[in-house]
């Protein structure tokens, strides 16, 4: 008994000794976990796009769009998809910008006109350098034995007023079927003078994209500062249907930057790289 007692005793002590010159535990990582956590709870703060005072908003879209990824929820919001179509209108305060957002949230002003419209080819009007860069496209196109008509451009809000009456007229005074192939007046981007819609070689809106013209539009416009502004795979953003033919002119930056990236929706990129900056990287 003796023996193993002196033993015990001698072992206890080599540990306690040993125990004296190892290395330190790690620091607990309690302290860590709150900062772990609030990433985790908000997966919106890491964007760079992010805006604290939507935070609401974001977590309300999420909670309605849950099969949606974190960035897509951010920047719909900040463009003010999460709202209905035509609520929460902003007037337009720079109509000139380059580009310039004129959608079912964002109005212009009923007496608004674009100081430097010139004549297209077939007549219509549209802003000086939208001319210049649909006649450098168009002159590209007939040199590939294409032709490109303009058969609407530039259009005042009265006149918006009047055809959007029209259809409503002609749709029994269904708001909801009108409102998915006509802007309500001032929500127009006609009345920009940066907006075309083309014709083909079949002379026919609705049948623009069956036509050669139609995929070389869809293609290329974008060379030009052009982009297809209704595409088929943002139609419940825009709230219009797919139109091949309404071609609207950013300027060739934007235009080439979105092709480039892969956006589609000029909200999406009005948000990402003009209303925000992405963080440079050295």
């Amino acid at each position: 008994m003796f023996v193993k007692t002196s033993v015990t005793a001698v072992a206890m002590a080599v540990i306690a000794i040993s125990n004296l010159f190892a290395p330190a535990l790690p620091v607990p990582l309690d302290n860590d976990i709150p900062a772990i956590l609030a990433v985790e709870q908000n997966p919106y703060a890491a964007l760079y796009y992010y805006e604290a005072d939507k935070h609401a908003r974001y977590e309300a879209y999420q909670a309605a769009n849950a099969d949606l990824p974190a960035d897509e929820v951010v920047w719909r919001v900040n463009a003010g998809l999460d709202n209905a179509f035509y609520t929460s209108i902003e007037a337009v305060t720079d109509p000139a910008a380059m580009p310039v957002i004129v959608n079912k949230y964002h109005q212009l002003a009923s007496d608004y006109v674009p100081a430097d419209l010139v004549a297209l080819p077939s007549g219509r009007l549209a802003t000086k350098d939208t001319c210049d860069a649909y006649n450098q496209m168009a002159a590209d196109a007939r040199k590939e034995g294409l032709s490109l008509y303009a058969a609407s451009a530039y259009r005042s809000c009265e006149l918006q007023n009047r055809l959007y009456n029209g259809y409503l007229q002609r749709e029994g005074g269904n708001a909801a079927v009108v409102d998915t192939y006509s802007a309500r007046p001032g929500h127009s981007e006609h009345q920009t003078g940066r907006a075309i819609d083309l014709c083909g070689s079949f002379g026919s809106l609705n049948e623009f994209i069956r036509t050669p013209e139609g995929p070389w539009v869809n293609d290329n416009c974008y060379k030009y500062g052009f982009i297809v502004r209704y595409q088929q795979d943002i139609v419940p953003l825009t709230g219009y249907k797919y139109e091949p033919w309404h071609i609207t002119y950013v300027g060739v930056e934007v235009s080439t930057a979105m092709h480039e990236l892969g956006i589609t929706c000029l909200e999406e990129y009005t948000v990402k790289y003009i209303d925000h900056q992405p963080l440079q990287t050295v």
